[in-house]
């Protein structure tokens, strides 16, 4: 069964993340045994750390590509910058050249695209903000577009 192309694409970027459980350097340990990832927004009062994902999507040439960004957000509430920098470091290993292929997104690649702390009024709460530029080729609705 097909699903949506971002839905498949989120959802594999969120299996990657949330299934990294390399013994001693997996996101799970280092997020302290569960790695807590939401779309677009966190929950209220959501356990720290965190992260929030979302992906924005363009047409391109040829029809059937898409280019899109890929918005990452690390979150930790910490007495320095050590615990979101450790999260930053697996999340480069895991996605940086990426080739997140599905049943509806083909020929997927993702690369990093630009990364920074963002400023945080409370003392201890960390903010670290990466954005991804993505391209693929959308095999599932291109079927349907053509086939009507």
């Amino acid at each position: 069964m097909t699903v949506d192309t971002q839905k498949s694409l989120l959802t594999e970027l969120w299996t990657i993340l949330t299934g990294d459980d390399i013994e001693d350097v997996g996101l799970q340990t280092i997020m302290g045994g569960t790695v807590r990832l939401a779309l677009t927004w966190a929950p209220v009062d959501c356990e720290f750390p965190y992260l929030v994902h979302r992906i924005d999507i363009a047409p391109a040439e040829p029809f059937p590509m898409r280019l899109g960004t890929y918005y990452l957000d690390i979150w930790s509430d910490s007495n320095n910058a050590d615990e979101i920098l450790a999260i930053r470091k697996r999340i480069i290993e895991l996605l940086d050249e990426l080739e997140p292929n599905t049943n509806e997104a083909v020929a997927a690649r993702l690369w990093l695209q630009t990364e920074g702390f963002i400023p945080e009024s409370e003392q201890g709460i960390w903010h670290y903000a990466t954005q991804w530029n993505l391209r693929f080729y959308r095999k599932a609705e291109t079927a349907s577009i053509i086939g009507r």
